[in-house]
């Protein structure tokens, strides 16, 4: 039996929680949430507690943490102050297809109808938000967070803490540095370094 902590009381703690929640193993559940805020998920209709911030949680050894927050730098920061990648599970959607051949990191969080496909790699932490996707021989470091729809094409290869808008698309081959923003609907069609903000299609730095 684990029980399971969300990690972030917002609204991608509410999806992770409908994602999750009806598919989990016989004995398994989420027992409530963690937040540094006053985010009551009660008002929203999910049965859950605030089990207190991240400040002076301790995670007893029957609980596993559920990374529930998309910023990039946000998680890397509670990652380190909540344990490391050891303390916190990943969840695979039962409607998410998953190659054979990949290999995802700790911490990963994959939701519905994401695709991950043929030799593929995911670093620790990172987040697949519905309907997005890693084609065949993708590379994307840890702490990366895509949105909806988001399509990384084969070969693509992007660097750490990296954060995707809806819709955003990255042609095949090309190379993202860590540390990017990459706007909804954008395109982008060739390197970009490290830093960069990204937008429109095909992209442009803003």
């Amino acid at each position: 039996m684990t029980d399971y902590v969300l990690v972030g009381g917002g609204a991608f703690a509410r999806e992770i929680h409908d994602w999750f929640a009806p598919g989990l193993p016989e004995g398994d559940r989420f027992v409530g949430y963690l937040d540094d805020g006053d985010q009551p998920m009660a008002a929203f209709g999910r049965d859950l507690p605030q089990l207190g911030d991240t400040q002076g949680f301790e995670r007893s050894p029957h609980q596993r943490l559920v990374m529930a927050v998309g910023d990039p730098a946000g998680k890397a920061a509670l990652a380190e102050r909540l344990g490391g990648a050891e303390a916190f599970a990943s969840l695979i959607h039962p409607r998410a297809w998953v190659s054979a051949s990949a290999k995802l990191g700790r911490g990963a969080m994959i939701g519905p109808f994401t695709d991950v496909s043929a030799d593929s790699r995911a670093g620790d932490f990172v987040t697949l938000n519905a309907y997005s996707s890693l084609g065949h021989d993708v590379t994307v470091g840890d702490f990366v967070t895509l949105s909806g729809y988001v399509d990384l094409t084969g070969g693509v290869t992007v660097g750490a803490r990296s954060f995707f808008g809806s819709g955003a698309r990255v042609l095949p081959g090309v190379s993202i540095g860590a540390d990017c923003k990459v706007g909804a609907g954008a395109v982008v069609v060739r390197r970009v370094g490290d830093g960069a903000t990204l937008y429109a299609a095909p992209a442009r730095r803003l």
